[in-house]
């Protein structure tokens, strides 16, 4: 299995901070928040991880070279980062990926590192990691049938669709062989249309809804947080990371 980073766009919501340094190596505690997840896949024996990379990405490649802690590390361009979504960054990644499995993430991410071994220890080989709702006001919420499985998702949907939610997208997703060929199919013939903006958890609920169902995988209480904003950033700084850094501490 290999893991895939999102870590192309320019984060505008984080401006100025961002204009000067790609949102995953903003400071957090004492490391950039992607060094978490990098450090989170090592020690889940994930040995190869493709970052897929765009704005300032120069930054990127020198921060974490060909290797970092003994994780390969392959990285795909996306240059059409400003015009383009999730789908297409995720997309650029095809060939480096090839016939693995893997583990999707956003490079945006702090989360408890238990997050890890929940996605690769997962009965679904096709799911998306689910959490309480944060009440941030940006949530994607989903929605389950009895058995697991994805029956709407989305930060638009109706409020009786909010009240039954199962939880919200928190942004790590682990995808088969099969659903991800059939998901890059169905990205391409969007692509001959001219629909290069769609984010990746919109094309992976709409293949659901064709006989390619996702799952799923909710974990109760896990502390985890999006940075898109300033107030997202200060939050991870000042309440977040120090309560995940206690969790850590008390797991010896």
């Amino acid at each position: 299995m290999k893991a895939v980073v999102l870590a192309a766009g320019m984060g505008r919501r984080l401006h100025p901070l961002s204009k000067t340094i790609p949102k995953g190596l903003i400071l957090v505690g004492e490391k950039p928040i992607l060094r978490y997840s990098l450090e989170a896949l090592k020690a889940n024996q994930i040995s190869e991880v493709i970052l897929v990379v765009g704005f300032l990405q120069e930054v990127i490649r020198h921060q974490f070279g060909r290797e970092y802690q003994g994780l390969k590390i392959t990285y795909v361009e996306n240059n059409r980062y400003q015009t383009t979504g999730s789908m297409y960054s995720l997309s650029k990644a095809r060939d480096a990926i090839g016939n693995s499995e893997i583990i999707l993430l956003e490079s945006d991410l702090l989360y408890d590192p238990k997050a890890m071994p929940i996605m690769l220890e997962s009965p679904f080989r096709d799911c998306l990691l689910t959490a309480d709702v944060s009440q941030s006001g940006d949530e994607v919420y989903i929605c389950v049938d009895e058995e697991q499985r994805v029956v709407e998702l989305g930060k638009d949907i109706s409020g009786e669709s909010k009240r039954r939610a199962l939880g919200e997208l928190v942004g790590i997703s682990r995808f088969s062989r099969k659903f991800l060929s059939q998901l890059f199919e169905k990205a391409e013939e969007e692509y001959k249309s001219g629909e290069y903006n769609r984010h990746y958890e919109e094309c992976v609920f709409s293949l659901s809804t064709q006989g390619y169902p996702v799952y799923s995988l909710f974990c109760e209480n896990l502390l985890w947080i999006e940075i898109d904003n300033e107030e997202d950033l200060r939050r991870a700084r000042e309440e977040l990371y120090p309560r995940i850094r206690s969790r850590l501490e008390a797991r010896g």
